[in-house]
């Protein structure tokens, strides 16, 4: 009889609570609560489960196992590891990050494929003003709570030029298959307001990003009240005690056409 240790232990228990969880809430996607109870999991991340509710997320995005995806601004990762159990060993996930971010991400995504824990995981770190991303490469692509930051007045480029947000996003469209998938989680701004005014709240308005989108190529296909909190008012920080990890978030499908 195998004795598992205290981490063990607790592993095993928050993996039980979220597969509860995904049944008590209707999630069917066996693929999904599988990349959830994954017992490689960094134990810390569990908790943010139940406040960002990745498998609803995932779901609504419809990504799935053997799928080539992108995952833009990842950052440390927390996304990336969920992707990377899920796709499984006959996808792979690009850990895309800006070349001008790295003393803030660099650290977090090296430790997160350190000693090739996650063998289907590999880095891109790229200055957004000159991004080369092979075409027609990705099944889909996935940005969660980074737009707003290609708008903050303090990021620039590795020359020290304004973001080409619109660059990006056309380079972003050319390497998405025709059919492909673009899934955006962000933090919700007033209704109206500039990109660079509410970036300093962390925060862009949704009608930005859809204008973003459809001038680089893509077509809004559904939207999800899935983090919607009709309470936040969009006017405070995000950080703000507040409204920490309970922040309005609009979470957008989008798609390349197939023609």
């Amino acid at each position: 009889m195998v004795k598992l240790n205290l981490a063990h232990k607790k592993q095993a228990l928050l993996a039980s609570i979220l597969l509860l969880s995904s049944s008590a809430y209707g999630y069917a996607n066996t693929a999904i609560e599988q990349a959830l109870s994954n017992p490689n999991r960094p134990s810390h991340e569990l908790i943010l489960d139940k406040v960002r509710k990745p498998a609803q997320v995932l779901e609504f995005f419809q990504l799935k196992p053997e799928m080539d995806v992108i995952d833009v601004f990842s950052g440390p990762g927390y996304y990336t590891e969920l992707l990377s159990h899920l796709v499984g060993k006959n996808g792979s996930v690009a850990m895309h990050n800006h070349s001008s971010w790295e003393a803030y991400s660099k650290k977090g995504s090296d430790a997160r494929i350190k000693n090739n824990r996650l063998p289907n995981v590999y880095q891109v770190m790229q200055d957004l003003n000159n991004t080369k991303l092979t075409a027609n490469h990705f099944d889909a692509a996935t940005i969660f709570l980074g737009i707003h930051d290609m708008f903050l007045a303090s990021e620039k480029s590795e020359n020290g030029d304004k973001i080409d947000v619109n660059a990006f996003f056309n380079a972003l469209y050319k390497s998405i298959k025709p059919g492909g998938i673009v899934g955006i989680v962000e933090h919700q701004a007033k209704k109206g307001e500039a990109p660079v005014k509410s970036a300093e709240l962390h925060r862009t308005d949704s009608s930005k990003i859809i204008e973003i989108m459809t001038t680089a190529g893509f077509t809004l296909e559904a939207q999800s009240n899935i983090l919607r909190n009709y309470q936040d008012d969009h006017t405070q920080l995000v950080f703000d005690k507040s409204i920490r990890w309970q922040t309005d978030r609009v979470v957008l499908r989008f798609k390349k056409s197939a023609l």
